[in-house]
């Protein structure tokens, strides 16, 4: 018997990697590399919310120091003790002289009746 050669040609040259593994592998490969940039992206921005953080601190720690100065400066006393560093002559207004404004507060009710009241002015 005649033993016959198998084509060369259609014979497969090299290594042979089943496709569900190379699948298998990008995708792994893909998978770790987005995980690696999402954590990456996450560290930075939680390094840059520290840093907004501590200069948040640091500016309510200067505006609270700011608005004790400012407390300070406006007392009665200090405000006289400048008056008379100045040499103004300044006095306090007659009682006659003052007008008190009465503003109604935002939340006051107002009664049911005297919104009838008023209704019947528009109708009118």
């Amino acid at each position: 018997m005649k033993r016959r050669r198998k084509n060369r040609k259609k014979q497969a040259q090299g290594f042979v990697v089943p496709m569900p593994l190379v699948l298998f592998l990008v995708l792994g490969t893909v998978t770790s590399m987005a995980y690696l940039w999402m954590h990456g992206r996450c560290e930075a921005a939680g390094i840059r919310i520290q840093q907004l953080e501590r200069v948040q601190h640091e500016t309510r720690q200067r505006r609270n120091i700011e608005e004790g100065k400012w407390t300070q400066m406006k007392t009665l006393p200090r405000v006289q003790d400048q008056v008379a560093r100045m040499r103004l002559n300044m006095t306090w207004a007659p009682d006659d002289r003052v007008i008190q404004l009465v503003r109604p507060m935002p939340h006051q009710v107002i009664p049911i009746g005297d919104l009838a009241h008023m209704a019947e002015g528009l109708s009118h």
